[in-house]
């Protein structure tokens, strides 16, 4: 029985993103002790959310994404097998009852530690973003990702949302202890700028990575009846679009770097250069050239790697705030 469980392990880690994961986990903690803690720290506070109530926040996240990429696997259980059968998981070592069952689960878990945090802070408005989010991924799962764009935008939403989200919360949190709101009240500014900055980048390398993954899986998507922008509009348009996206993200990315120039940055601004702009410009290169599954799964991967650069460099970033 104990090799039985021990064997499905693996296949209940790639069923819920385990590497995902692990970037959002690595995002909020950079956005939380890298960008937030860091500038607290100047003014002699720390953050307000506090180390029980953030990790609430971060396990929350996780869980409704485990549970969004679950149900995603559900409903595209055909296509799959089609477009990576050697990587299906539902119907081959989980049974799809299994599968609802683990996604009810999760977002129960999610949703009613959500609704603990945002009392604690003090705004339970902000618990109805945790039940929105899992009807988003619901949705996006079982109809938006089969029609253009719709899902993709939902999708780089939710990614945008994994920042923000952090801050939401400790801003909150914050507002209830006067003294330190006040201490900090002129560092806020800056904050809600690069988290703002930040949000966008996720959306828009998030929007590029789902129409690439769409030009990846177009072979699938056709035989089961999904309208993705590939299965609509052809190959080229999609690159036209992702290509548009990343120009840009480029232009962002060197506005960013040119104001961290100016206000004598010049290590984060080089990173930036180095580690996001120059592979954006290697990746329109790509983009541009590519025409078959393999070239843009290759894409699809150097996309995490620009993701995982742009996070990084808020450790960088904090030692110039």
């Amino acid at each position: 029985m104990l090799n039985r469980y021990a064997s499905l392990v693996r296949p209940f880690l790639n069923l819920v993103r385990w590497p995902n994961l692990l970037i959002v986990i690595l995002t909020q903690c950079l956005v939380m002790f890298a960008l937030i803690g860091r500038v607290y720290s100047g003014a002699g506070i720390e953050p307000a959310l506090g180390p029980l109530l953030f990790f609430i926040l971060v396990s929350v996240t996780v869980f409704i994404a485990a549970a969004g990429y679950i149900i995603n696997d559900y409903f595209d259980l055909r296509t799959d097998r089609i477009n990576k059968p050697k990587s299906v998981v539902i119907g081959r070592f989980f049974p799809r009852r299994i599968a609802i069952k683990l996604h009810i689960i999760f977002n129960s878990i999610a949703i009613a530690a959500g609704f603990y945090l945002s009392i604690k802070v003090g705004s339970f408005r902000l618990w109805l973003i945790f039940p929105l989010m899992t009807i988003l991924l619901w949705f996006y799962s079982e109809r938006y990702k089969r029609k253009v764009l719709s899902g993709n935008i939902a999708v780089a939403f939710m990614s945008a949302m994994v920042v923000i989200v952090v801050w939401l919360f400790e801003f909150f949190a914050l507002r209830q202890q006067p003294g330190n709101f006040m201490t900090v009240y002129t560092q806020l500014g800056l904050i809600s700028q690069v988290i703002f900055t930040y949000a966008l980048f996720a959306f828009l390398l998030t929007m590029v990575r789902e129409i690439i993954k769409d030009a990846e899986d177009v072979e699938g998507d056709t035989t089961t009846g999904c309208q993705t922008l590939p299965v609509v509009f052809g190959i080229r348009y999609s690159r036209n679009l992702a290509i548009g996206l990343l120009t840009v993200t480029l232009l962002l990315t060197f506005t960013g770097c040119w104001f961290l120039f100016e206000s004598s940055r010049i290590v984060p601004a080089a990173w930036f250069l180095l580690f996001v702009a120059v592979p954006v410009i290697y990746l329109i290169y790509k983009v541009k050239r590519a025409m078959v599954r393999e070239q843009f799964h290759r894409i699809s991967n150097l996309l995490k790697f620009v993701m995982l650069s742009g996070i990084a460099g808020l450790v960088v970033l904090s030692f110039y705030l």
